[in-house]
């Protein structure tokens, strides 16, 4: 995504939809993010023991498949959590051009004026 540049175009404005839609945003990564750390820690909870087991057996070869269940979950948890970063970085970014709209507002007869 490309951020457009608010000088260049003064029609881009910050609107309480487009901020209400990346508090959403930001809402439903930061779930996606715990719901993903659960189920990785389930899946290594479970590791664990077929670990012990396997050990006191002395046979570790039933175990393969919880090996790429633990890194397909783990893929899944990198994943959302890059996806929560964007999504902060985004509520960031537009909180800033928030403010900046508000203070060129404020300014009395500014050349930069948004109308």
């Amino acid at each position: 995504m490309r951020w457009p540049h608010f000088h260049e175009d003064l029609t881009s404005l910050v609107t309480v939809g487009v901020l209400a839609e990346a508090a959403a945003e930001l809402d439903r990564a930061r779930f996606r993010c715990a719901q993903a750390y659960e189920v990785l820690t389930g899946v290594r909870d479970r590791l664990d023991r077929v670990l012990d087991d396997a050990y006191g057996v002395g046979s570790f070869r039933p175990i393969e498949d919880l090996f790429r269940e633990e890194e397909a979950a783990l893929a899944k948890y990198e994943a959302a959590v890059a996806r929560l970063a964007a999504s902060r970085e985004r509520c960031a970014g537009l909180l800033s051009a928030l403010a900046s709209e508000r203070e060129l507002m404020r300014q009395p007869c500014s050349r930069h004026r948004i109308h």
